[in-house]
């Protein structure tokens, strides 16, 4: 995720931290294809985007968004709205104490896995809950893999084999 969508991200927040709206009109304005890429072209003038801005639907009753994306259009940066979205989450997450998690693994885990995998990491992580988003990938072999906040861990059985791999290769090479 880059500074700039970060930045922009922190300035909606501090004016409108409800990210159902944003999240809404972000969505149907990606979701049009068409649409998506003339406000993304940097052929279309900044002025007929915004104008074309103000004739939609969806942004009806969106005064704030549709000063918000205006601004984006007028700075050609509306490419940065799906980065700038995951950026909004992770403010309002961390203003509830809480971090999001992608757990990529195997199968799908229990619940009761989950629960004391989240039990684990609100405390190394001082956080008061977790929200994972899981993936499934059959080439770990078994195990998982967590990012959180940045940071990776490896408990797949593909990472072990790897690691073992590298330390005979340095050995090999001593």
């Amino acid at each position: 995720m880059s500074e700039l969508a970060r930045r922009y991200a922190q300035a909606l927040y501090e004016v409108m931290p409800d990210e159902t709206g944003l999240r809404a009109t972000a969505e149907a304005l990606m979701g049009q294809s068409e649409l998506w890429a003339a406000l993304c072209a940097p052929t279309v003038r900044a002025e007929e985007k915004k104008r074309l801005l103000g004739r939609l639907p969806e942004l009806d009753g969106h005064g704030t968004l549709l000063r918000f994306y205006r601004l984006l259009a007028e700075k050609d940066r509306m490419a940065l709205l799906p980065e700038l979205l995951e950026a909004f989450r992770a403010l309002g997450l961390r203003e509830k104490n809480t971090a999001r998690c992608v757990l990529t693994c195997v199968r799908t885990p229990e619940k009761e896995e989950l629960e004391r995998i989240r039990q684990a990491l609100c405390k190394l992580h001082h956080r008061a809950d977790i929200q994972f988003e899981i993936r499934t990938d059959p080439s770990l072999v078994g195990g998982f893999t967590l990012e959180l906040e940045g940071i990776r861990y490896d408990k797949s059985v593909r990472g072990a084999m790897a690691g073992l791999s590298r330390y005979l290769e340095e050995r090999r090479m001593a």
